[in-house]
């Protein structure tokens, strides 16, 4: 396989988790500092106190450009929403009118859906608390009598959408990093964890090892039992290869009988162990697999160290060092004449 050169990278981002990019964020507070400006030179009502508005849109602006000098920060963008539910609290409170409360409000119905994209759902949880909070105190805070039911359908109103928003996203991120047969990672959410991973392990001077597993005879299998009895097969084998895997292991599938692991926390010689351990859970009648194992190189490149695992699993193929050949275990005459 061509898995690439060695090229030197900044520590990975991890794209599952993070839907709310620093740029996004950025680009959606400029947007409502351009909203404050507007108010601000053409006021909705009299009564607007504009210079709240023109300090509103200064901070929001400041905020996205300090938050796209730190975007390579993890937290930044949820420090920034939080920033910035604070300023929307404060432009609320600034409201003269019941208009102008109920629609700066919105800015931060807004910012709850926007918590669905942090991912992480206590975080999601915490700040859609904050903006319920701060919601209501501004609008105490106006000098527009305090309406509980006004108060009440814009905090439903925000928990309900950003519920609705936090669905949708988990089933698409199920989706698109999950391979649908095996339950494994697709190849592109495995390549974006196991890079996360193994930077974590050589930041905190662990060790961490990849392993390569190609299903031996898998075309057989397929030629003589046909693709259901094939994808069964592989259903099987990752269910006995996940048994064995701590909470922080990953397994995905990069090929159509290629999978790969990475462990966390284990030099090659407990990730022998680990192949050893799942051989013994194998099957009888099931094909065998071939490996081969890489501990990474301090902050070495996934694709560098799946290199390296794949070309020690391809030998092992070639020579027949999987222990068991699939012609010895798959029972009946029919598969073992077609081998």
């Amino acid at each position: 396989m061509g898995w690439g050169v060695r090229a030197p990278t900044r520590p990975p981002t991890d794209g599952a988790r993070l839907f709310l990019a620093a740029s996004h964020t950025a680009g959606a507070l400029l947007l409502c500092a351009v909203l404050c400006l507007v108010s601000a030179v053409w006021p909705p009502s009299r009564l607007t106190l504009v210079e709240v508005w023109y300090g509103g849109s200064a901070a929001l602006a400041l905020l996205a450009a300090t938050l796209l000098l730190l975007r390579h920060r993890p937290r930044a963008p949820l420090a920034a929403l939080v920033a910035a539910v604070g300023i929307g609290g404060a432009l609320v409170a600034s409201c003269q009118t019941l208009a102008g409360v109920v629609t700066t409000s919105l800015g931060l119905v807004v910012a709850g859906q926007a918590a669905a994209l942090l991912g992480d759902p206590r975080t999601v949880r915490r700040v859609l608390e904050l903006v319920v909070v701060v919601l209501g105190l501004a609008m105490l805070a106006s000098p527009v009598p305090f309406r509980p039911v006004t108060w009440l359908v814009l905090a439903v109103t925000t928990v309900v959408m950003s519920g609705l928003v936090t669905y949708l996203l988990q089933r698409l991120r199920l989706l698109a990093t999950t391979d649908d047969l095996t339950g494994a990672l697709t190849r592109a959410a495995f390549d974006e964890r196991a890079a996360l991973l193994l930077h974590d392990a050589a930041r905190r001077g662990r060790p961490a090892s990849v392993v390569c597993l190609d299903v031996d005879d898998f075309k057989v299998v397929n030629d003589t039992l046909g693709h259901a009895a094939g994808d069964q097969v592989l259903v099987r084998l990752v269910h006995g290869w996940r048994d064995g895997l701590g909470t922080g292991d990953l397994i995905g599938r990069i090929g159509g009988d290629e999978f790969a692991v990475v462990l966390a926390g284990r030099d090659a010689a407990a990730a022998e162990d680990w192949v050893a351990a799942a051989g013994r859970r194998h099957v009888a009648g099931d094909p065998t697999w071939s490996h081969g194992v890489a501990q990474a190189a301090g902050d070495e490149p996934v694709r560098e160290a799946l290199a390296r695992a794949d070309e020690l699993a391809r030998v092992a193929e070639q020579v027949g060092l999987s222990g068991r050949r699939v012609r010895d275990v798959l029972a009946g005459d029919e598969y073992a004449d077609a081998v």
